[in-house]
């Protein structure tokens, strides 16, 4: 054990001395203690305030770089000219009596006579010429549209129209009024629209009655070969509008018998099994079609991409047109009535539907 140093006039007085040496050595180790715990503190205050200075100095995100900004001049305003619309616009029917009015052209001695209505463009039938400009995209996106085309008046944009015509036994008859048949009205009309069609379009043709068929259908009958609505949905062909076919196409349709009762079913589903689909379809019909209520119930089914559907009622008032109007209601197409040589839209057409009509 360490010697204790005592201090001067305790030395007699050992356990007194004793005593008080310990309370001066505890003493003496209390000052050490504050003293080393004031510098500990110190020391660790000033590494603290040196972190802080380090921290406050050293530069630890990087450096942003300038952003430059460049504000281009205002362009300078340009006249926008509004489009022409009236070429797109529908037609308005010229009355009996116009002086407008002309006639279709038959093969019979006696033409049928359906007025035709005021022609928004010079040249071509029923407001459709040659001059119709590429660039009109149609529903899939697939380009320049092609042009358009019209069969009785009801012009439509797009690149691919397929004709649905009926060539049943009942367009046989007469024209009410007189003035020709049906059939060779029809005929007339159609092979005009197919002769009119500008290079770039691609068209068909179905016939259709109590069977769907199309000029390559084999064998002299037709509609008994053709398809029946049974089985795997017959492949039709897109011809190109070239000048060669569509005289061809146009020479069948005014050689191609009619006859048998009327479906509308099957000419329907084959144009819109066809790869591409059409952009433009025509329904004409003169006749009451066994499953005319049948095809307005499917026609989503039948026509899943809702192309618009013109439908043309043909000489044909009463409650088979008023399936034709509903069918382009439904598809957002247009309805045309013809009826006693005339030709009739909107309200006018209408009255034709109902089976009190005047």
């Amino acid at each position: 054990m360490p010697k204790l140093n005592v201090p001067r006039g305790l030395e007699e007085k050992p356990g007194e001395a004793q005593a008080q040496m310990v309370d001066y050595e505890l003493h003496r180790q209390r000052v050490r203690d504050s003293v080393q715990s004031f510098v500990s503190s110190a020391v660790l205050v000033g590494l603290l305030m040196v972190l802080l200075a380090l921290i406050a100095i050293i530069p630890w995100g990087e450096e942003s770089s300038t952003v430059v900004v460049y504000n281009a001049p205002n362009p300078e305003k340009e006249e926008v000219t509004p489009p022409d619309v009236s070429q797109s616009a529908r037609p308005k029917p010229a009355g009996p009596r116009s002086s407008r009015a002309r006639v279709i052209a038959s093969t019979v001695p006696s033409p049928v006579a359906v007025p035709i209505p005021d022609n928004p463009i010079p040249e071509g039938p029923f407001g459709m010429a040659e001059e119709i400009g590429y660039g009109f995209g149609d529903s899939e996106g697939d380009g320049d549209g092609g042009g358009g085309a019209s069969f009785f008046g009801n012009f439509r944009r797009g690149k691919r129209v397929a004709f649905l015509v009926d060539y049943s036994g009942s367009m046989g008859s007469d024209v009410e009024g007189g003035g020709g048949t049906r059939l060779a009205a029809l005929k007339e009309e159609l092979a005009k629209s197919i002769e009119s069609l500008p290079s770039k379009m691609n068209f068909t043709v179905i016939f259709f009655s109590h069977h769907a068929w199309t000029i390559e259908t084999e064998g002299p009958d037709h509609a008994g070969n053709g398809w029946n609505g049974l089985g795997e949905t017959p492949h039709v062909n897109w011809y190109p509008a070239s000048q060669g076919i569509k005289a061809k196409v146009a020479s069948q349709v005014r050689s191609m018998p009619a006859g048998g009762n009327t479906n509308w079913f099957m000419p329907l589903k084959m144009a819109f099994d066809m790869r591409p689909s059409p952009s433009i379809v025509y329904l004409l019909s003169d006749g009451e079609p066994r499953d005319g209520d049948d095809v307005l119930f499917q026609m989503k089914e039948i026509n899943p991409r809702n192309t618009p559907v013109d439908t043309i009622a043909f000489e044909l008032p009463g409650s088979p047109a008023a399936t034709l109007m509903e069918i382009a209601k439904v598809t957002g197409g247009r309805f045309t009535m013809v009826y006693k040589g005339e030709r009739l839209t909107g309200r006018a057409a209408e009255k034709y539907t109902s089976l009190t009509f005047d």
